[in-house]
């Protein structure tokens, strides 16, 4: 992956660094997740710590399963970078996919806007 603040935040969250994730986002950085009444839930910079701690550990638990995590490269554009990623099952098998839109400002992450398919 590129050097840059997507590439920091996905490093602190695989090495269980939760603010050296959360540092990744503007003061008043928001994450939307793909699930929720608007569509989508929108967590605010103070309350991301708590959702990517939940994500951390719902990673484990697949990961004790055997199931992993497969990221596409990142696609730069503009003020814009775009990832791919893909659930795979232990026997390869895709169990979910999505995108993720991250917006970036001043080399922080502004927005992180989540799609999925399951």
């Amino acid at each position: 992956m590129t050097d840059n603040v997507v590439t920091r935040f996905f490093t602190a969250g695989e090495a269980d660094d939760v603010p050296g994730a959360v540092a990744c986002f503007a003061d008043d950085g928001v994450w939307i997740t793909w699930d929720g009444p608007e569509p989508g839930t929108t967590y605010r910079r103070d309350e991301i710590p708590g959702l990517l701690a939940g994500m951390i550990d719902t990673r484990k638990k697949f990961e004790n399963q055997g199931v992993r995590i497969v990221y596409g490269e990142q696609l730069v554009a503009g003020d814009k970078i775009v990832l791919e990623y893909t659930l795979k099952s232990p026997d390869g098998s895709v169990l979910d996919r999505g995108v993720d839109i991250f917006t970036l400002r001043d080399g922080k992450i502004a927005v992180k806007d989540v799609f999925r398919k399951a």
